[in-house]
């Protein structure tokens, strides 16, 4: 079931197009990420939905109840919108309690233990009731600013990159956190964000926008191994991204001959991921394979868990040239050293960028 509804959204500032008939439906429950480079259009986005902004046209559709039609809106206050910003935006001069509490009315029942209840639920201790933001850690704050959000008990819950303010190793486990809250209460989210990772690991589903237009929607999954064009394949992660012809359901690029997951005839462009690409030593007297390339590891960066590997390939390639280089990342275990004559295996399938 639908539960928001996005409808031919424009926005402008000036000359300069921020939204262009933005369309997005967002399932009762689910997780949308939204991404895109800086510019992108995402957070305009969220402000329109929030009641911020003020669309050019369009419509925003809450649970069967229109927020936004053009110029006509609900105002911020009344559209039931949990927010949770990037760097919390807590009151300096306020508690943690007194924070968490904001939003509630001073004489609803048993309030003290609703605020108590809410930091159970995102795994702050009471103790920390009576201390003031500046006393807490990144990731503490964060946690305040959602239990905040949480406590009007919102229909929909805006994140508008709120954790990329945290050390690596911090925001893994508190968007995890997060993420089981939110679930736990059965609350829509959408979270705007520029870091792929995080969008497909968190999200059940990831729009991508460019300049303002929504490039694809679909699930993170489908987003990674089937993007419509280059720029949202190398968005959500390494890409290799080769010219290739087509026959017989397989295609001839600069790695040889490798099955493709289309019926395509001619010639297009073709995607791998690098956990597609396996390094294999050559034996000398091994005969040449048609179906794959060889080369030479000319160049290794190191990365910790991943490397960067230039190979220069051998042989010639089917549009004439010769011997272009590949850079491929890799996993750092058991690496051949710089120099090592390795063939190159494809697994699985290339995927074929249809309009290229």
């Amino acid at each position: 079931m639908t539960f928001l509804t996005v409808t031919g959204i424009n926005k402008r500032y000036g000359k300069v197009v921020a939204l262009e008939d933005v369309t997005i439906d967002v399932p009762s429950g689910c997780r949308t990420a939204i991404v895109g480079h800086s510019g992108s259009g995402k957070t305009t986005l969220l402000r329109l939905i929030a009641g911020f902004e003020v669309p050019d046209s369009g419509t925003v559709v809450l649970d069967g109840k229109f927020l936004a039609d053009g110029a006509a809106v609900v105002p911020a206050h009344r559209r039931g919108i949990g927010i949770v910003a990037q760097h919390g935006a807590l009151f300096p001069h306020l508690t943690v309690g007194d924070n968490i509490g904001f939003g509630l009315d001073r004489n609803i029942p048993q309030r003290t233990e609703r605020i108590s209840a809410l930091m159970d639920l995102v795994e702050l201790a009471r103790s920390m009731r009576d201390r003031r933001p500046h006393e807490l850690s990144g990731g503490q704050q964060q946690r305040v600013a959602l239990a905040r959000a949480l406590a009007r008990q919102p229909k929909l819950m805006l994140l508008d990159e709120p954790f990329s303010a945290l050390d690596a190793g911090l925001r893994e486990g508190i968007r995890t956190s997060v993420a089981e809250v939110l679930n736990a209460q059965k609350i829509t989210t959408l979270l705007v964000t520029h870091d792929q990772a995080e969008a497909l690991s968190f999200a059940d589903q990831v729009a991508v926008l460019r300049d303002g237009k929504l490039l694809q929607i679909g699930s993170p999954r489908t987003l990674y191994l089937s993007p419509n064009d280059p720029y949202t394949a190398r968005f959500l992660g390494d890409a290799i991204i080769l010219d290739a012809e087509f026959s017989e359901g397989l295609a001839s690029c600069a790695l040889g001959r490798v099955k493709i997951d289309s019926a395509r005839i001619g010639t297009a462009k073709i995607m791998l991921r690098p956990e597609q690409v396996v390094l294999s030593p050559v034996s000398p007297n091994a005969p040449d394979d048609p179906d794959r390339r060889s080369g030479y590891i000319t160049r290794i960066e190191f990365g910790g868990a991943s490397c960067s590997i230039t190979i220069r390939l051998t042989g010639d390639i089917h549009d004439g040239s010769t011997k272009p280089a590949l850079v491929i990342r890799t996993a750092s275990v058991n690496l051949p050293p710089i120099g090592s004559h390795v063939q190159i295996c494809v697994l699985g399938e290339a995927h074929v960028f249809e309009g290229t």
